[in-house]
């Protein structure tokens, strides 16, 4: 008895563990020659019609496009679970969504972005327990009206995440998101406003742990985020105005105490902003897309606790001194720059260091000093650069204590026997064979890729003095 119990038990674990599956493809419950199934994920397009459900239906996601002639009419969606439903990229206007549209549906995540629609769909209204909307990149001017307004209080007692925006419609801070008090997410995708009131963020400044406010006429960080208590991640990508003067705003050390995570992309930095010091416990930083032309010491200093730096397109054409400051750097991303060569001091000081990004950068050369003292490394990405052979400074890299995965895809690396010393290297007693080596990328020489000649071809190679080796 106690056996069988136990199969019982296994067996209804491993049937909540493989989740959702595709239902049978007869056209009784989709459309079989516009929609396609995998693995409980249901992907359909250019619909025109959905026919309501005869029997309960559960998926993981439910994703219809390209469909500017459907029309969602009442209990369409009854009798289906699904943690998201997306109808999005179809032009669709509020006349498409008739008033219990939604009713019977049981969903965690409702996409409705990239539509036609001028409000809140009333049809909303009904699903209970939704957890997150995104109605972004409408034609929604505002939500004031007091239609929306009762649609927001409806749901607001569930909803954890929220996305709007579009330019140049939303040209003030919605100050109506208030009926959202148990908001934990907010993503505004674009908008056409300049200003943010200190309020901005009154009714759910607590509860709030990830903000992304990108596309927008800011000049400034709005002093309203030093209200946000605790607050994780903080995104304010691609607005251009704020520049440098813009991040120079009065918020204390003892505001946002909880940041960890800033993204703060393409927003025409020139300079490290002393702001992000004052975050105590920071340890990811973004600043891709910025002309950014010099990096302080006191400001690298001042970031002791940052693991994760990225300065992808950032007009940089060497490796910054100043991060040696940063001792603290675990990833650093420095792709897309124009980086020549990476000399011997450039990275001493980053003993934490376990993956560096240094893909499409014009690189020539790379000192046999460079990783030093480097023992953690566990990825060294070199993709699209200006190299011709694998540079003898990788022998440094140690392979004692964890693998090693060294990215040369997209370069012309000539492959001969000058590459003995790679073999040598992996194989001797410097390094370990319980650790692997992978190699990506392939050889211009020969039809090879650079594994497969590690592995097969450079064995047979002459005792070879390169590299010291």
């Amino acid at each position: 008895m106690k056996i069988l119990v136990y199969v019982f038990v296994v067996a209804c674990l491993l049937t909540l563990a493989e989740g959702a599956v595709c239902p049978p493809n007869d056209n009784s419950v989709y459309p079989g020659d516009k929609c396609s199934c995998v693995k409980g994920d249901l992907l359909c397009q250019n619909l025109t019609y959905w026919s309501s459900l005869s029997s309960p239906v559960e998926l993981n996601v439910l994703i219809i496009t390209n469909s500017p002639g459907l029309t969602i009419h009442n209990n369409t969606f009854q009798m289906l679970t699904v943690d998201r439903l997306a109808i999005s990229h179809s032009g669709l206007r509020n006349s498409r969504f008739e008033t219990n549209a939604f009713g019977g549906l049981i969903v965690n995540d409702l996409d409705l972005s990239n539509n036609r629609l001028g409000k809140i769909p009333i049809a909303v209204r009904y699903i209970t327990e939704l957890k997150g909307l995104d109605v972004s990149f409408n034609g929604m001017s505002g939500f004031k009206d007091a239609e929306q307004i009762e649609t927001m209080k409806q749901i607001g007692d569930t909803l954890v995440r929220f996305a709007f925006g579009s330019s140049p419609d939303i040209d003030e801070w919605p100050t109506t998101l208030r009926h959202f008090p148990r908001l934990e997410e907010l993503n505004c995708t674009a908008g056409d406003f300049s200003l943010m009131s200190i309020n901005s963020f009154y009714g759910y400044e607590n509860s709030l742990r990830k903000l992304n406010i990108s596309n927008t006429y800011l000049y400034s960080v709005p002093l309203a985020f030093g209200r946000l208590n605790y607050l994780t991640e903080l995104t304010l990508n691609h607005n251009h105005l704020i520049g440098d003067f813009g991040m120079n705003v009065p918020i204390v050390s003892s505001y946002l105490t909880h940041l960890s995570k800033i993204s703060i992309d393409d927003d025409n930095i020139t300079m490290f902003p002393d702001i992000l010091g004052r975050f105590r416990n920071l340890t990811e930083i973004s600043m891709n897309g910025n002309d950014l032309k010099f990096v302080s010491e006191d400001s690298a200093k001042s970031i002791q606790k940052i693991t994760h730096l990225s300065l992808r397109n950032s007009g940089i054409t060497r490796i910054p001194g100043t991060l040696q400051f940063i001792s603290s750097l675990e990833s650093v991303d420095l792709s897309q720059n124009g980086i020549h060569t990476i000399e011997r001091k450039d990275l001493q000081e980053l003993v934490n260091l376990k993956e560096l990004k240094l893909n499409d950068n014009p690189i020539i050369y790379l000192s046999e000093s460079a990783f030093t003292k480097s023992e953690n490394i566990n990825l060294v990405e070199m993709r699209n650069t200006s190299l011709t052979e694998i540079p003898c400074g990788m022998k440094i890299l140690r392979l004692v204590n964890h693998d090693l995965t060294l990215d040369f895809r997209d370069n012309y690396i000539e492959c001969n026997c000058a590459l003995r010393w790679l073999y040598d290297w992996k194989n001797s007693g410097f390094g370990t064979r319980s650790h692997h080596l992978n190699i990506l990328g392939d050889c211009v020489t020969i039809e090879s890729t650079l594994q497969e000649y590690l592995e097969h071809t450079l064995v047979d190679c002459p005792a070879y003095n390169s590299c010291n080796m």
